[in-house]
Order: C-alpha cells, then structure tokens, then sequence
C-alpha cells in the first residue's frame, strides 16, 4: 500500500479539474468526505449525483408512495447543505431513484461524457466495484468506460466481504492505494457531514471514521458480482419483500451490466 505522504503529492500535481461522480447523495460523505474538503481543497471539484438516492413510488409501501416528491425534496434540500459544507458550488443531478441505474446504463454514460467535455474534466473519482450497493456497482462499470477521456479513480465505502461490515477499505489491494488516515479535525468534520443527512441516519451507523482511502481505478470482470459470498445490499435477502431491502440479485445486476450498449465498448 502506497502511503498519502509519498505518492499522494505526485498524483494531487496531475489533476485539475476534478468531477466526482456519486450515486447518491451522502455517497460524497461516506466515501470521500476528507478527500474533497481536504486533500483537493484547491482544485475545481465538481460533482455529478446520478441519481437522487430515493427508491421509486412503486417499490415503496403503498400507503407511502404519495410522498415521493416529499421525500426527494427533502433529499436535495440535504443534498445542497452538504455541497455547502464541502465548499462545492457546481454540482449536478441525474434525478431518476436509486436501484434504477441499472436501467439507465447508457443514457448516463451519455449524460457523463457530455459534462466531462463541457467541463474539460480530466480526473473522475468514484465508488469502488465492491458489493456495497448496486448503484454503486453499477456507477463503477460506467464511469471505467471513460478511462479514455480521464485519469479515474475509485474509492471504497462499505462492502460485506467476510461476511463482516468493511468500510472505506478495499477488500482486495493491488499497492496502489492511497491513504489518508483522519486527524480528530477530521473526524469530526466528517461526524458533522454525515449528520446532515437526517434521512439517511439509519444507514450510516456502520461507518467509521479511521480513514479514507482510493486508487487508480482496477480492472473488474463486471459480468461477475464484486466478490464471493453474500454481498452487503444482499445482507437482509430473507426480508427482500421490505421496501428498504433490495430484492435485486447481483447476477441481475451483472445481467443488465452485460446487456448494456456500453459493454463492450
């Protein structure tokens, strides 16, 4: 594992214009809190959310379903204090729900390159290919086929390889990873950025503040699942009827990744 202190300069050197792409708002927090208000405080970070991290009415309880629209708008209202916080002014907002990428494959790999060439992005960041969620997963497929346009990165958040709770650790090193490992400064910067997700509460308790970390980006074989074994949206399958449960199997989603125009590009 490469240390932050000998390579992280070398690599801070070669980015400019900088865009994260995050499936959801709270992703930017959970996974690269510190490395946007920190390590690349003066660089331009823009930061493109591919979805807007709410499920579909249909998918919802039915006594729920009337309050889509409240809920994503409380969503973004969340959304904007947190750019906010990071100091993030440009931002933008694929609104489709969560665990719908998967069916959004192309027009997001569209929707992608056309701000990377208006912006003249030429670094991208995003979540690591580790099982955490499947928009996740999927984020990571789209954003590896613009390898030629940008340098890419990825970080991780959490994942459920060993059948433990792993978060902001790759379960599977390659040397080189970047690590920065969290002052008390930081962790309480980070403590506070999370919290603004009032929402999201419940889903983040599983997060520790150690560290955070990301690599260039690996090469995947995204027609298999992340790892073996039970993956983290997979945790809860024998409840998969409950709304805040993701009854999608990793093969699905492997599925639509293999069938998507995008594939073999």
């Amino acid at each position: 594992m490469i240390s932050f202190l000998k390579n992280g300069n070398l690599l801070y050197r070669t980015m400019k214009k900088v865009l994260f792409v995050i499936p959801h708002p709270d992703d930017e927090i959970v996974g690269s809190c510190i490395l946007i208000k920190d390590f690349l405080k003066k660089k331009k970070v823009s930061i493109v959310f591919l979805t807007n991290g709410v499920i579909s009415p249909n998918t919802n309880w039915f006594w729920n379903r009337k309050n889509y629209k409240k809920e994503v708008s409380i969503r973004y209202q969340e959304m904007l204090k947190s750019l906010a916080n990071l100091d993030v002014n440009d931002f933008f907002l694929q609104d489709i729900p969560t665990r719908t990428l998967k069916s959004n494959i192309d027009k997001s790999y569209i929707y992608l390159k056309e701000i990377i060439l208006n912006k003249n992005i030429d670094t991208l960041f995003c979540p690591a290919y580790e099982g955490g969620h499947q928009d996740h997963d999927v984020t990571n497929f789209i954003v590896s086929k613009l390898k030629s346009h940008c340098k890419v990165f990825e970080f991780p958040e959490y994942n459920f390889y060993g059948q433990t709770i792993n978060s902001n650790t790759f379960f599977y090193k390659n040397g080189t990873e970047i690590v920065i490992d969290l002052d008390n400064k930081q962790k309480l910067f980070k403590t506070k950025s999370m919290n603004i997700y009032k929402s999201e509460k419940k889903n983040l308790k599983y997060i520790n503040l150690k560290q955070e970390c990301f690599r260039p980006l690996a090469s995947y074989e995204y027609s298999s699942p992340p790892h073996d074994g039970v993956l983290f949206y997979r945790r809860y399958s024998l409840f998969s009827w409950h709304p805040r449960v993701d009854n999608n199997s990793p093969i699905d989603i492997c599925n639509e990744i293999r069938n998507s125009k995008i594939f073999n590009k």
